[in-house]
């Protein structure tokens, strides 16, 4: 594996860390999560699929949820989750496993709780991430990728090697990959075709249409909330994952 652009110690440990042990409630990074939201993003549960959308009807249900003009009470399900968010960004002493911790929160403050058990969340080694990038049915970037396990399931991989060792701000990439990943894995859940052929999933249908149209509008609406509420800074996310 080649030495990475930022590599130090302790970013090498971070690495040997998030490759070696697994997620746990009490270990690690301190944060609030539950055990069934850690198996529940270490793999695709058999649950019954969302009832398929038009990627039209699915972008504007999410802008609608997003929209910075309705206000969040205290109390509410999405307040709840992001103050977790806010005090999860202010962990200096962090380690690979709080963005797997913090999963269930970011899809519930972020995409309507659509995303749970429908799609699995993972650290990825260096070898393991430039054998699946030739992978015809993934949306491929240098830092994250969603794979499309076709009926309304989807798989997200963080490249650790990319942002542990070779990126300035590693924490910040996390945050921002996830989000950027997260938005890919909603359309591939929401807007899934219901009878797809046996040939591997194509993902050049046209309701993929990785940073078309449609993406730019749910990636916008998802930027636009890290920012104003997690003060994640809106510059720099397209080309992430």
């Amino acid at each position: 594996m080649e030495v990475g652009l930022y590599e130090s110690p302790h970013r090498r440990a971070l690495y040997h860390w998030c490759l070696t042990e697994r997620p746990t409630v009490g270990q690690g990074t301190p944060y609030g999560c539950y055990d069934v939201d850690l198996e529940n993003c270490a793999s695709v549960y058999n649950k019954r699929p969302h009832a398929p959308r038009s990627i039209e009807s699915a972008t504007t249900e999410l802008e609608r949820f997003l929209d910075p003009s309705v206000g969040l009470e205290i109390g509410c399900p999405e307040m709840t989750a992001i103050l977790r968010l806010q005090n999860g960004l202010r962990i200096h002493d962090w380690k690979p496993d709080l963005i797997v911790k913090a999963f269930r929160d970011l899809d519930i403050a972020f995409f309507d709780s659509t995303l749970q058990c429908h799609t699995s969340f993972n650290w990825r080694c260096a070898e393991w991430w430039n054998e699946l990038r030739r992978s015809p049915t993934a949306y491929r970037g240098p830092l994250g990728m969603t794979q499309i396990l076709g009926r309304g399931k989807a798989a997200i991989e963080l490249n650790a090697w990319g942002i542990l060792l070779n990126s300035e701000d590693a924490k910040l990439d996390m945050w921002r990959v996830t989000l950027h990943e997260m938005v890919h894995a909603y359309i591939a859940v929401m807007c899934y075709d219901p009878n797809p052929p046996p040939t591997p999933y194509d993902r050049s249908r046209g309701w993929v249409d990785s940073h078309g149209l449609m993406f730019r509008r749910l990636f916008y609406a998802v930027r636009e909330r890290a920012w104003r509420w997690l003060n994640i800074p809106p510059v720099g996310w397209l080309t992430l994952g």
